[in-house]
């Protein structure tokens, strides 16, 4: 037999644990749900950061929405679509690559691998980041993977 859960929940006002007391013993109202917060970017960034580095495919593709954007690096292109199931690979390819900013020349990857905590660009709006071309936004299931630069 099925019972939601709220009914289970209405069905518990009055409890009272053991030894709690007479004040316990007053009628208790069910808490409100509340949305859980969205984690925050630097909580976000350590999970993808270790999934990326390690080549977490099923942690990559948990962290990304559910279809990702992919720009062309000097966005002159038609924006495609990347599925689920590609981004993955689509993350490691880009680690693989220099930066194109960095002065020393490095790869995603090794500049990822010294990037343990976020550093935000006051350029990008409060829910967006930028790390390289990789874009992340923060939404109603908070930080994920929505865009990435690549011409293939």
């Amino acid at each position: 037999m099925f019972v939601p859960i709220a009914l289970l929940v209405a069905g518990c006002g009055d409890a009272v644990m053991p030894g709690e007391g007479a004040q316990a013993a007053m009628p208790r109202r069910a808490a409100a749900a509340t949305p859980v917060p969205a984690a925050s970017l630097e909580a976000f960034w350590t999970r993808f950061r270790r999934a990326a580095l390690a080549g977490d495919a099923a942690m990559i593709r948990a962290l990304s929405a559910p279809t990702v954007v992919q720009n062309s690096t000097l966005d002159d292109g038609p924006a495609g679509r990347i599925p689920a199931s590609r981004v993955p690979a689509a993350v490691a390819t880009v680690l693989g690559r220099p930066d194109g900013v960095d002065a020393a020349g490095r790869t995603h990857r090794a500049i990822l691998q010294a990037t343990p905590v976020p550093k935000r660009d006051a350029q990008q709006p409060a829910g967006s980041y930028r790390f390289g071309d990789l874009v992340f936004t923060r939404g109603k299931a908070g930080w994920r993977l929505t865009e990435i630069y690549m011409d293939e």
